[in-house]
């Protein structure tokens, strides 16, 4: 076994310790969102919280897990739930994309942030506990570039040159915004990315249309790999913090 498996597996034994202490100081986060034990949520949570209220929950998640380092950047408000950006102080550098659910419960997103974020994310040997794998279908057919396939070749934003399997010097966020383009403009004419934000492994983009956002994707640093997030239902507005 290697030695990052094994690392990995310790993350799981040491989380499955943790779910099983009550969540006295914050009920309703729930079994495998964070780790905390799942306790019956409070008359707040249980209602649909605000956008304001749901960086609070984020802040409260990061506090209680030791991230002294990382601090909410931006949140985005969806039909489905809120999308919270997370960046690390010291550099500025994006760090990890959560979901707060409508009820208050904060999981990690699926997708890039888990499976190609190499410092923060799941593949990186820190886990999240049962049902880290995000919402039903996560792996399965439907999304813009995921379906069978999808970390071979010949996904949308593999450049001309690339070798299954083949890892060379990490794209640079210029490079990342030309591939989303061209997906975007297969999948979405006339939609556009934004400047984005580079994470550990992979970039980020808004996807725009009109100077209006309507989605989100993302591109792996590595391999081009484009991935659209498809899990988030109809744009509502966003925030800076």
């Amino acid at each position: 076994m290697s030695r990052r498996y094994l690392f990995a597996g310790l993350g799981v034994v040491a989380l499955a310790a943790a779910l099983a202490i009550p969540a006295v100081a914050h009920p309703g986060w729930g079994a495998g969102c964070w780790g905390f034990g799942a306790a019956a949520p409070s008359a707040a949570v249980r209602g649909s919280v605000t956008i304001d209220a749901a960086v609070d929950r984020v802040k409260e998640a990061l506090g209680a897990l030791g991230y002294a380092d990382l601090q909410p950047k931006e949140v985005m408000e969806f039909s489905n739930h809120f999308y919270v950006l997370v960046v690390e102080k010291s550099t500025g550098k994006g760090a990890m994309e959560l979901i707060v659910e409508r009820n208050g419960i904060v999981r990690p997103e699926p997708g890039p942030n888990m499976m190609w974020n190499t410092k923060y994310g799941h593949m990186a040997g820190f886990g999240f506990g049962p049902g880290m794998m995000g919402g039903p279908g996560m792996m399965g057919p439907g999304g813009m570039g995921w379906g069978p396939g999808m970390m071979g070749p010949g996904v949308p934003g593999y450049g001309p040159g690339y070798v299954p399997g083949q890892v060379g010097a990490p794209l640079t966020r210029e490079r990342a915004r030309q591939l989303a383009q061209e997906f975007l403009s297969r999948a979405f004419p006339g939609a556009r990315p934004d400047h984005g934000t580079e994470f550990y492994g992979y970039f980020t983009f808004d996807a725009e249309r009109n100077g209006k956002t309507f989605g989100m994707l993302s591109v792996n640093a590595y391999t081009g790999q484009v991935w659209y997030h498809n899990w988030h239902g109809r744009f509502v507005r966003e925030k800076e913090l």
